[in-house]
């Protein structure tokens, strides 16, 4: 499901049509995949912030990057920009100058991500991705 101007960025014209829905998500991740930082190299790693950028925004996960990088943590792993996007929630965080798109709760994002990413690696095992 797709907020809808989301929807309309990446083709979908019928929002109740579920076969565009599947297309328009699946290009809608993979220009997440290719629009996060290069440094983020490691392939789970990307998922992780992929799945979290669908589900808050890519604004958020940015600057929760951004504040990792500036409290000199290693941004490139997910783990630790979650705990700064959870800081999103405070005052010094969210007004913090690197921040662009300010109060976020994060909550919801962190459990998204770990949900959707247990169930990533469930498939995966017994679906190889080289058999699909």
């Amino acid at each position: 499901q797709l907020m809808p101007s989301t929807a309309r960025r990446f083709g979908v014209t019928s929002p109740g049509n579920p076969e565009q829905q599947i297309k328009g998500g699946t290009r809608f991740l993979k220009w997440l995949y290719r629009e996060l930082p290069e440094d983020i190299s490691d392939h789970e790693e990307r998922i992780k912030f992929v799945l979290a950028s669908y589900n808050i925004g890519k604004g958020h996960i940015m600057d929760a990057y951004r504040l990792a990088k500036k409290y000199g943590e290693d941004y490139s792993k997910w783990e630790v920009v979650e705990r700064y996007l959870l800081r999103k929630s405070q005052t010094k965080f969210y007004r913090d100058p690197v921040v662009k798109y300010g109060y976020a709760r994060g909550r919801e994002t962190k459990k998204f991500v770990k949900s959707v990413y247990e169930r990533y690696q469930y498939y995966t095992g017994i679906i190889p991705l080289d058999d699909v």
